[in-house]
């Protein structure tokens, strides 16, 4: 049975594919058999279907990370496989913080553990559930209603890329009420309680401070003025003045799942912003094997040299620009735009001077030094000689007000693929000035993380040529 090709973004289209008589559930949002969920966008109302054994339906289902089936030797699921829920599990999945929200990530019951994160950089690969699995993905509020099989001893497993947790529950038939604490994401990695997150290094650098981001999602204590408590970090803090020894050495770096070098990285480094052409080549062997590579306007080659065919910033010799511009910019993509509308009041406006999202689409992003020109198509062949294009995909966009023309829609945050992995970029600076609570652009930060994240429902296209 020949599948329907869903490619042309590998992380933003999704699809659930449904085959064998019996698979499907008939609760919406829910779904068993064999089914392929990677994340997507534009597509933010979970449906479900029953399929047969002589048609396969492909459904956009929201984002996610899942693959069901393998009810017999050919990955079938038949009416013995599938099995009525009789109970139903309610609950929100929220940040480690325990405050913000997370919509699109998979949730799950089984009878047996979650497959464990690798300890190391790796080509994600979505995860094999039982076609006696049933799942949903969580709503733009960070909500879910999941159909389940009532039993003692259950897994009910959260994911959201390399956050993931599994928690031994009992079911009882009827509704179930999950707390929050056992459906949030983690904020540790301790698999002997069911707890993994992303592997993240970061550069300490100041203002561009993104790890007092990280620490207000909950992967750290955060001070009354908002910053990270040092000790508390559950991430490595690398030194902005280590003259860029820790991306000369790979294996060093395939220890990450997440790498950021934000602005102002370099700016203790003799011969920046010069990316040596060993160092580049460490940064795209790690993004293929599956590496997450976040960089921010003053560290723009870090993006511009090794993918240089993906963008053209501004005045490509010297992209930094000066001086820094605030500007209204507009939220491109569907999903984020739903998940910022779902926000609570208390999220949407942290006050302080910051500014808030209730003029979305629209939101102002502030302290930007770089501008983008063009972000390119670069297309590859999949393994069955189909077009994809790995390019760039826009979260948001504005005008730049400092670049010769100041009034042209361009590029601020976008993400692209490269082998098994991908990069992001963002025109603008996260918690330059200590403030609690997280701004509109750090919210969009942490939303393209967890969606670069996601996994791969069949093996990623070849890498593009580079130049």
């Amino acid at each position: 049975m020949e599948r329907e090709t869903v490619m042309t973004r590998i992380w933003m289209i999704s699809a659930l594919v449904l085959t064998g008589a019996g698979c499907g559930g008939d609760t919406g949002g829910s779904g068993t058999g064999p089914a392929t969920v990677t994340a997507t966008t534009g597509v933010t109302n979970p449906v479900t279907s029953r399929g047969d054994a002589d048609t396969e339906e492909v459904l956009d289902v929201g984002n996610g990370s899942a693959t069901a089936g393998a009810g017999d030797d050919n990955g079938n699921c038949g009416p013995d496989d599938v099995v009525t829920p009789n109970a139903v599990l309610e609950g929100t999945v929220y940040a480690p913080n325990m405050e913000i929200p997370i919509s699109g990530a998979l949730v799950y019951v089984a009878d047996d553990p979650a497959e464990p994160v690798p300890d190391e950089v790796y080509c994600a690969e979505c995860v094999d559930l039982p076609c006696t699995a049933n799942f949903v993905l969580t709503e733009p509020d960070g909500s879910f209603q999941l159909p389940a099989v009532a039993g003692a001893g259950k897994h009910l497993v959260v994911q959201k890329g390399q956050f993931l947790r599994d928690v031994v529950l009992d079911v009882a038939e009827g509704n179930n009420q999950v707390p929050p604490q056992q459906s949030n994401l983690p904020g540790e990695w301790n698999p002997a309680a069911g707890m993994w997150i992303p592997r993240i290094a970061v550069y300490e650098t100041d203002p561009d401070q993104v790890f007092n981001v990280l620490a207000k999602f909950g992967l750290g204590e955060v001070s009354a003025g908002g910053t990270l408590i040092a000790g508390t970090e559950r991430f490595t803090l690398i030194s902005d003045s280590d003259q860029g020894a820790f991306m000369d050495d790979l294996v060093q770096m395939s220890q990450y799942h997440i790498i950021f070098v934000p602005c102002a990285s370099t700016k203790y480094w003799v011969g920046a912003p010069f990316v040596p052409d060993a160092r580049a080549q460490n940064i795209r062997d790690y993004v293929e094997a599956g590496g997450k590579w976040y960089a921010t306007d003053h560290s723009n080659e870090y993006i511009e040299v090794p993918f240089p065919q993906y963008q053209e910033f501004h005045n490509p010799g010297m992209p930094d620009i000066q001086p820094a511009y605030d500007v209204t910019g507009t939220v491109q993509d569907p999903d984020l735009l739903a998940w910022l509308e779902a926000l609570p009041p208390a999220l949407k406006d942290i006050g302080g001077g910051n500014p808030n999202l209730f003029s979305l689409p629209s939101v102002e992003l502030r302290l930007n030094y770089s501008g983008i020109d063009a972000v390119y198509d670069v297309i590859v062949q999949d393994d069955e000689g189909n077009d994809v294009n790995v390019g760039p995909y826009t979260y948001v966009s504005g005008p730049c007000t400092s670049c010769s023309d100041q009034f042209t829609f361009r590029p601020m945050a976008f993400a692209g693929g490269f082998g098994c992995g991908r990069m992001m970029y963002s025109t603008f600076e996260n918690s330059s000035v200590a403030h609690q609570g997280l701004n509109p652009q750090e919210l969009v930060l942490l939303y393209m993380i967890l969606e670069i994240g996601v996994c791969h429902d069949k093996p990623p296209p070849p890498i593009p040529p580079v130049g």
